[in-house]
C-alpha cells in the first residue's frame, strides 16, 4: 500500500468526523445525555476525593451506600494506558471529545487496514472504513454516554486484522501485536463488546478449520499464546471484577429476565433496511424494546453491495465467514424471542452476566460492511467485464426493486398500535409523525437507489469512468447515513430530545447550588435518600453519600433488598438515612406522620435545569456506628426479608445474621449501656473507630456498622481474629472483646496490585518479544 493512500484514507475520515461531529470538536458544546452526566459526576466525586484523601477511592461509599469502585469497573479508564497519553489533549486546551474523536479514526482506520488484508482495492477498503467508523451504532453510543462501548469497538477490526495476519505468518512479532491489541481492548473496560470480539476470532479459527478440514496446530497455539499474553495484560481490572461478579446483581438467579429486555424483534429486523420503521427512537419509537434512540440500520446501498458480494465469487470463501457472523448476531440480538439466545446464557462461559441482548449486532455492522466492501470490489471488477453486465445489472435490480418494495409495503401497511399514550389527540400527532418520517425514508431510499442503478448503467456505457462511478458509490453510501446519524445528532423532531448541550449545563451538573451547599454544611455521618427523578448520581460529584444513584451492575445484596423490602422505615434507619429530597412539597401533617420535617428548600440542579427542591429530615435517624443487645439467625435470605418488612422490627434488639455465620461466628453478647464508640477517622477506604466496651475480661460486644457488607478485601486491624459478617442481609458487623480499643476497617484488596504486577510483566513481555522479533532471523524460526 502507498503512503498516499494512508494520508488519503485519514484526511476522508477526518472530514466525515469534523462534518458530523463539527460542534462539539470546534465549539463550546458536547454530547450530555443522563448517562453521560452520571459518568462525569462519578469522575469528578473520585477526583476531589482523591485529593481530600491523598489515595484513590477503591471504595466507593457515595452510591447504594457503597460499593468497590475498580471492582465494578466503574471510572476505570485510569486502567487502559492509551488514557494516559490521550490525558494530554486537555493539557493543550482541546475539547475532551477529541479522546473519542481518535478511537473513530482508530477504528475507520483499522477497517482499512483489515480490508486491505483481504485484497480489496482502496475505495472498497474506503467505503468500510467510513461506513462502519460512522454506523448508527457507533454514533448513537457515543452521542449518549456510552464512550466506553465505542472505544472498545474500535479494536474489532485491528483484532480481526492481527488474527489473519498470525494465520498467514505466526510469528514472535504478530504474536506480540496481537496480544498488544487484545490486552489494549480489554483494557477499555466493556467487557460484553470485547467479548463479542472474542466471538469473532473464535468464529474465524472455526471458519479456518472448516475451510482446510485440519486443525493449523501452528496457528492456534500461537494465538491462544497471544490471547493468554493479552489477558494477562489487562488483569488488573478483571482479576478484580472476576472477585466482584458472584457479588453483584448480575449473578441474581432469573436474572436473564431482565438481561433480555433490549432484545431485538424480530420484525424490527425491518429498520435495518428501512430506518423509521419502528419510529425514530424516544417518544416516536414503537419497538418491542421498553425505549431506544436510534434504528440498527444498515444502509440501502451497504445492503445491495453486501448481496453483491456474493456475485459470481467463489474464490473467496472468506465471504462465507462474514455472513456466519451477520446470522449470528442477528440471531443472538433475537434474546428472548428466540430460544438460542437462552442456549448461550446457560452453556457458553460468563455470557451470563451480559444485558441488552441487541448490543450484539455491532458484529453485523461490522461483517455487513465487510460483505458490503466485498461487494463493491466485486463490482468494480465485474463492470470491467462486458460479459457479466446484463446479468448483473439484473441481479441489481432485483435487490433494489425488494428493497424498495418492502419498505413501500411498509409505509402502506403500518400498525402503530403497540405503542399507544393516554391521550388519543397526542395518538394521532405522532402517529401522523412516525408515518410522515416512514414516507419520507422511503422517498430517500428510493432515489439512492435510482441514484446508484443509474450510475451502474452510465458506467457500463462509458459515460462516466471508473473512478468517478467509485467517488459517487463511496459519497452516496456515506451520505446515506449520515442522514440517519444527523437525526441521531441533533433531531429536528419534537419527540426526539437533543443531546447536544452547551458546557454550562455540565458546568451547572458539577457546580454547587442551595441544597448541595446545605448537604455539605452538615459534618455529621449521614446518607440522603434522594426521591424519583432526583435518584442519579449528581450527589457523588460531591462525596455525599446517598442510598440511590445508577450503576449497571450493582451489589446483589442491595438490589435484592431493595426488590425484596424497598427503602422503609426500618431500611431508612439501618441505612443512617437523615435527609430525603423530594420535588414535592408534603403538607405539614402528612410529613410529621412519616417522621419528616422540612429543613430546607431551594434550588437544586437536576436534568438540565434548575429545580425547586425541598430537604426533608428524617427525625428517628439511625446511627452510623452502635452496639446491639442481641443477635439473632435466620435460616434464609427471604426470612430475613420477611423480619425487615415488620413495622415493630427494632435494630437494637431484632438484628440478625445468617445461620452459617451463627454457628461459625457466634460469641455470647454482652451489653452496657455505658459503653462508647465513636468514628474517629473515615475515609473511602478506611474507619478508624475508637470504643470503650464496658464488661468482664471474657465478654464480648457486637457492633453494627452502617456501611455496606462485601466479603472481599474488607479487613480489621487493632485486634486480632475480629472477623467481619454480614448484618441484616446488608451492612457489616462483629464482634469486640471489652476493654479500650481501637480498631480499623481498611480496604485493600490484594487483587488489584497482584493484577498490576501481572498487567505490566505482560506489557514488558509483549515489548521484549516485539524488539527482539526485529533480531535478523529470529522472528522466522519461531
Amino acid at each position: 500500500m502507498r503512503i498516499n493512500n494512508h494520508i488519503k484514507v485519514l484526511g476522508v475520515l477526518i472530514v466525515i468526523c469534523s462534518a458530523l461531529f463539527y460542534r462539539v470538536m470546534f465549539d463550546d458544546y458536547l454530547f450530555l445525555s443522563s448517562d453521560s452526566l452520571s459518568a462525569k459526576s462519578v469522575s469528578q466525586g473520585i477526583d476531589i476525593a482523591n485529593e481530600k484523601y491523598g489515595e484513590y477511592p477503591i471504595w466507593m461509599p457515595w452510591m447504594f451506600g457503597g460499593l468497590p469502585s475498580t471492582h465494578s469497573m466503574q471510572n476505570v479508564s485510569e486502567y487502559y494506558f492509551p488514557h494516559q497519553i490521550i490525558s494530554a489533549i486537555k493539557l493543550l486546551g482541546i475539547p475532551w471529545f477529541w479522546n473519542f474523536i481518535l478511537h473513530f479514526l482508530f477504528c475507520g482506520y483499522g477497517m482499512y487496514i483489515l480490508l486491505k488484508k483481504l485484497k480489496l482495492g482502496f475505495y472498497p477498503s474506503l467505503l468500510g472504513a467510513s461506513c462502519f467508523m460512522v454506523t448508527p451504532w457507533m454514533v448513537v453510543n457515543i452521542v449518549h454516554g456510552h464512550g466506553s462501548q465505542v472505544m472498545t469497538a474500535a479494536y474489532l477490526p485491528w483484532v480481526m486484522w492481527a488474527t489473519i495476519k498470525l494465520k498467514d505468518r505466526p510469528s514472535i512479532r504478530n504474536i506480540s501485536i496481537l496480544a498488544l491489541l487484545i490486552g489494549l481492548q480489554l483494557q477499555r473496560g466493556h467487557v460484553q463488546i470485547a467479548y463479542y470480539s472474542w466471538i469473532v476470532m473464535a468464529g474465524y479459527i472455526i471458519y479456518d478449520y472448516m475451510l482446510s478440514r485440519k486443525i493449523d496446530i501452528r496457528f492456534l497455539s500461537r494465538w491462544i499464546i497471544s490471547s493468554m499474553i493479552g489477558i494477562c495484560m489487562s488483569l488488573w481490572i478483571y482479576i478484580p471484577l472476576l472477585n466482584y461478579t458472584p457479588y453483584s446483581g448480575r449473578s441474581i438467579p432469573k436474572w436473564i429476565n431482565s438481561a433480555t429486555d433490549w432484545s431485538l424483534h424480530p420484525y424490527e429486523m425491518l429498520t435495518i433496511i428501512l430506518p423509521s420503521s419502528y419510529g425514530f427512537g424516544d417518544s416516536s419509537y414503537f419497538g418491542y424494546m421498553p425505549f431506544t434512540n436510534f434504528p440498527n440500520y444498515a444502509g440501502c446501498l451497504i445492503l445491495i453491495l453486501a448481496i453483491l458480494s456474493f456475485y459470481h465469487n467463489n474464490h473467496n470463501k472468506i465471504i462465507y465467514f462474514f455472513l456466519s457472523l451477520c446470522i449470528f448476531s442477528i440471531v443472538v440480538s433475537f434474546g428472548k424471542y428466540f430460544f438460542f439466545y437462552e442456549f448461550l446464557f446457560d452453556w457458553l462461559p460468563y455470557f451470563n452476566k451480559f444485558r441488552v441482548p441487541s448490543m450484539i449486532l455491532v458484529i453485523f455492522q461490522f461483517s455487513i460492511l465487510v460483505l458490503a466492501s466485498m461487494g463493491f470490489n466485486n463490482l468494480l471488477d465485474k463492470i470491467k467485464e462486458v460479459d457479466y453486465n446484463k446479468s448483473l445489472l439484473r441481479v441489481i435490480l432485483i435487490i433494489s426493486g425488494a428493497i424498495i418494495l418492502i419498505s413501500l409495503l411498509r409505509y402502506l401497511f403500518n400498525d402503530f398500535s403497540h405503542k399507544q399514550f393516554p391521550d388519543p389527540a397526542v395518538n394521532m400527532m405522532i402517529n401522523e409523525y412516525r408515518l410522515s418520517i416512514i414516507k419520507n425514508d422511503v422517498i430517500i431510499i428510493s432515489i439512492l437507489v435510482t441514484v446508484f442503478i443509474s450510475s451502474i448503467i452510465a458506467v457500463m456505457n462509458k459515460k462516466i469512468s471508473i473512478v468517478i462511478f467509485s467517488i459517487g458509490c463511496l459519497f452516496f453510501s456515506i451520505a446515506d447515513i449520515y442522514l440517519v446519524d444527523k437525526k441521531i445528532i441533533n433531531p429536528k423532531s419534537p419527540y426526539s430530545p437533543s443531546v447536544i448541550k452547551h458546557n454550562k449545563y455540565l458546568d451547572a451538573q458539577l457546580k454547587d447550588d442551595d441544597i448541595i451547599n446545605f448537604l455539605n454544611s452538615d459534618k455529621s455521618k449521614y446518607r440522603v435518600l434522594p426521591i424519583g427523578e432526583l435518584s442519579d448520581n449528581r450527589l457523588v460529584a460531591f462525596n455525599i453519600e446517598s442510598v440511590t444513584g445508577y450503576h449497571p451492575a450493582k451489589l446483589a445484596s442491595y438490589e435484592l433488598l431493595d426488590k425484596n423490602v424497598g427503602m422503609n422505615y426500618n431500611i431508612l434507619k439501618m441505612m443512617n438515612v437523615k435527609y430525603l429530597l423530594s420535588t414535592q412539597k408534603f403538607p405539614e401533617d402528612q410529613a410529621l406522620d412519616l417522621s419528616l420535617k422540612r429543613v430546607k428548600s431551594g434550588k437544586y440542579y437536576n436534568n438540565f435545569q434548575y429545580r425547586d427542591v425541598y430537604v426533608y429530615e428524617y427525625l428517628k435517624l439511625g446511627e452510623r456506628v452502635q452496639f446491639l443487645s442481641n443477635i439473632h439467625f435466620v435460616e434464609s435470605r427471604n426470612e430475613g426479608y420477611d423480619l425487615l418488612k415488620k413495622p415493630d422490627f427494632n435494630i437494637f434488639n431484632d438484628s440478625f445474621i445468617s445461620k452459617y455465620d451463627y454457628e461459625n461466628y457466634f460469641k455470647s453478647i454482652s451489653y452496657n449501656e455505658n459503653s462508647t464508640l465513636y468514628i474517629k477517622d473515615w475515609s473511602p477506604n478506611r474507619i478508624t473507630m475508637e470504643i470503650n466496651a464496658i464488661g468482664g475480661a471474657d465478654e464480648y460486644h457486637f457492633i453494627l456498622l452502617s456501611e455496606i457488607y462485601f466479603p472481599y478485601g474488607w479487613s480489621i486491624s487493632g485486634l486480632d481474629n475480629i472477623k467481619i459478617i454480614e448484618v441484616n442481609n446488608l451492612l457489616r458487623g462483629f464482634f469486640v472483646p471489652s476493654g479500650d480499643n481501637e480498631i480499623t476497617l481498611v480496604f485493600e484488596p490484594v487483587d488489584i496490585k497482584y493484577g498490576a504486577i501481572i498487567t505490566y510483566s505482560s506489557l514488558l513481555l509483549i515489548l521484549f518479544m516485539f524488539l527482539i522479533s526485529y533480531r535478523k532471523g529470529f522472528d522466522e524460526r519461531i
